[in-house]
């Protein structure tokens, strides 16, 4: 039987999108942000550029204008037959050096594959393109060129093996992203999380990045200030007179010279409800809130990005003076704690262990902080850095319990590490909406008694 001779594919180029230009000082510059190129002015750079802008032109132009576009990533590439655009490389930067092509290649483990609109999204934070694919038997094609019926292994599927190993997502398995360590120390997902919550190459804050208020536009009410109650008991928290604090407690050079992480409790002398209380009220109440076109921002004593303070608290209490142990929520609003789930509860109990295990002494803390998100506070807003946003606040809150602690003379200490699914399970409420995001464990310090003998 005659194989079915390869269809040839057809490359279009132009100038990739949001692109202006400008003439100064005898060049042509253009500019796409962050990205800028100068070109020498005149009619034929001109009538290049009026091309590549409007309906593109064949590839394989060898003018000097638009080589150099092609390199240092301008040109936007669409590759198709007579049944219509087969794929698109989308550049975000110039081009590296690709690696021998007769080698071993194989699929980076930075490459990320998903479905947007009925096409595969090929990226990577080591790409210098993004690669769209119309035709999804091309791809298995291009990663396995000996694989499948030879109708698809066509000039179309060779070209896109091709693009692949041109724009950086092929690799050889045994190089450089095997060895160096600069490639090992990052795992897949925390790469493209850096690179993906960060302008980089893909344009500017507002274009689908940034506090673009994507919610409103797409007609989606915000989430309010407060979140649901929970119907468990509900425990009054004294207001603590900070008078005395202010007057006491030295400098804020003093506090933050005291500071140091704490993993052991004193057990015998437990923390006590009321400075658990002082501890919340100090660095987790809602002072005020007001409502701006229909959006509740608050104001609390530690800063978080756009004023929308989307992280909880849950008290996880196995030993505190004056309040009986379980899983409490910390109502900001009210200064209240509202009794969520007994503190023998399996997922509770699991929530605790993971944090023994994560404070490295496998001591049960006498007080769990587990911080939990509302994340569709910041994510209304933000596209593209709602997330970092949140771990982002996160990190100040850290910052804001272990320097009250220090100052209240309690032994406090964040934790790298939280167990997710525990908190679901606890608390009931839907992972897309709230989710836990870290833990911070607090108690009664053995020092301070050591102090008082000195």
């Amino acid at each position: 039987m005659t194989q079915a001779p390869q269809r040839a594919a057809e490359r279009t180029e132009r100038l990739r999108a949001g692109v202006f230009s400008t003439e100064r000082g005898g060049r042509t510059h253009l500019m796409a942000w962050p990205h800028h190129v100068s070109l020498p002015a005149g009619p034929p750079t001109a009538e290049v550029i009026a091309r590549l802008a409007g309906a593109g032109q064949p590839a394989g132009a060898d003018d000097q204008v638009t080589e150099l576009l092609r390199r240092e990533g301008w040109l936007h590439e669409e590759f198709g037959d007579d049944r219509g655009v087969a794929f698109v490389v989308r550049p975000l930067r110039a081009r590296g050096a690709a690696p021998a092509a007769d080698g071993r290649l194989d699929l980076s483990r930075f490459a990320v594959i998903r479905a947007e609109a009925g096409a595969l999204i090929l990226e990577s934070p080591l790409a210098s393109a993004e690669i769209t694919v119309h035709r999804r038997e091309l791809l298995t094609a291009a990663l396995d060129p000996g694989a499948g019926p030879a109708s698809a292994a066509d000039g179309l599927a060779a070209a896109l093996r091709g693009q692949l190993l041109a724009t950086g997502f092929l690799t050889d398995p045994d190089g450089e992203e095997a060895r160096e360590l600069r490639y090992r120390q990052w795992g897949p997902h925390e790469l493209l999380f850096h690179d993906r919550s960060r302008l980089g190459y893909r344009g500017y804050v507002g274009d689908g990045f940034g506090g673009t208020w994507w919610g409103r536009a797409a007609g989606l009410d915000p989430e309010p200030a407060a979140p649901p109650p929970y119907p468990g008991p509900r425990v009054e928290l004294a207001v603590p007179d900070l008078a005395d604090r202010r007057r006491d407690e030295g400098s804020y050079l003093d506090v933050c010279e005291r500071r140091r992480s704490e993993r052991v409790h004193d057990d015998a002398a437990p923390i006590s409800v009321a400075q658990l209380g002082e501890l919340l009220y100090r660095t987790a109440r809602v002072r005020r809130v007001h409502e701006e076109d229909g959006v509740e921002f608050v104001s609390s004593p530690r800063p978080s990005g756009g004023s929308v303070y989307e992280l909880e608290l849950y008290p996880v209490v196995t030993r505190c003076a004056g309040l009986d142990s379980g899983m409490y929520h910390y109502d900001a609003h009210r200064h209240e704690l509202e009794l969520v789930r007994p503190v023998d509860d399996y997922a509770v109990r699991r929530m605790l262990r993971v944090a023994s295990q994560g404070s490295t002494t496998g001591a049960v803390p006498q007080v769990l902080l587990v911080v939990a998100a509302r994340v569709g506070r910041v994510m209304w807003k933000y596209e593209g850095m709602g997330y970092a946003v949140v771990l982002k606040n996160t990190g100040v809150l850290y910052h804001a319990l272990a320097g009250t602690c220090s100052a209240m003379g309690l032994a406090g200490c964040p934790l790298g590490t939280d167990d997710a699914v525990a908190f679901t399970e606890a608390t009931g409420r839907d992972p897309l909406v709230e989710c836990s995001v870290g833990q911070f464990i607090v108690g009664s310090s053995p020092r301070r008694d050591e102090e008082r003998s000195r």
